[in-house]
């Protein structure tokens, strides 16, 4: 009985999230609320009360429980090798970066959430959020990173951002340059430019580290 009433509980708390990812990009997380989620989820806001504390609780949970992205939650570390080869590496960041930028452009509800943080950094919820993902993005690097001295840190922050940036121009504007942001061909190009930028970066941090061992 208590494994049948735990699933349920299991069950309910996706429908409820799910809900509100609906609900969010329905009317943006400013205007969502808990009776909006809970109307949609079809249970007494009660419920989202014993469950998650509140909305906080809900947003975070949200956040944290792959609903945002998928990669932001322990499975998707899990899933990445240890001790990868560094000549492997590369690809791995190309596709963590290009499966952000997929999830992100096709996840209306992750959009409007990053929306209402950029308005509302100062919040202690937003804050919090936001230090989630950072986490997660650390580590990740630790994990896959091979050249610690070269900052990698701030080379995933800014690829990270760039696609942010761009997905979230999308549904204000057609083209960035003669990027064309409302078709497939578009975002391809972009594709293809993160593999790039990480197999370059890839050679050259190889070449530095070579040229080190030469001098030594």
């Amino acid at each position: 009985m208590k494994v049948v009433k735990r699933r349920n509980r299991q069950m309910t708390m996706e429908r409820i999230l799910r809900a509100m990812g609906d609900v969010m990009a329905e009317r943006g997380t400013e205007k969502a609320g808990i009776n909006a989620v809970a109307d949609r989820a079809g249970v007494n806001k009660v419920l989202i009360y014993r469950y998650f504390g509140g909305w906080n609780g809900l947003l975070e949970a949200y956040v944290q429980r792959g609903f945002f992205l998928s990669m932001f939650n322990e499975k998707f570390l899990e899933s990445v090798p240890d001790h990868l080869p560094v000549e492997n590496r590369s690809k791995v960041w190309s596709d963590y970066t290009i499966q952000f930028m997929r999830e992100f452009r096709a996840r209306k509800p992750s959009q409007e959430l990053i929306r209402w943080e950029m308005t509302h950094g100062e919040t202690e919820l937003a804050r919090r959020l936001a230090a989630f993902r950072d986490q997660s993005y650390k580590e990740l690097a630790d994990k896959l990173a091979p050249y610690s001295e070269y900052d990698p840190i701030a080379i995933m922050s800014l690829m990270i951002s760039a696609v942010t940036y761009m997905v979230l121009t999308s549904s204000q504007r057609d083209h960035i340059i003669d990027i064309d942001l409302h078709s497939e061909s578009g975002w391809e190009r972009l594709e293809t430019a993160i593999r790039r930028i990480y197999s370059g970066l890839s050679f050259a941090l190889e070449h530095e580290t070579a040229k080190k061992v030469e001098v030594k």
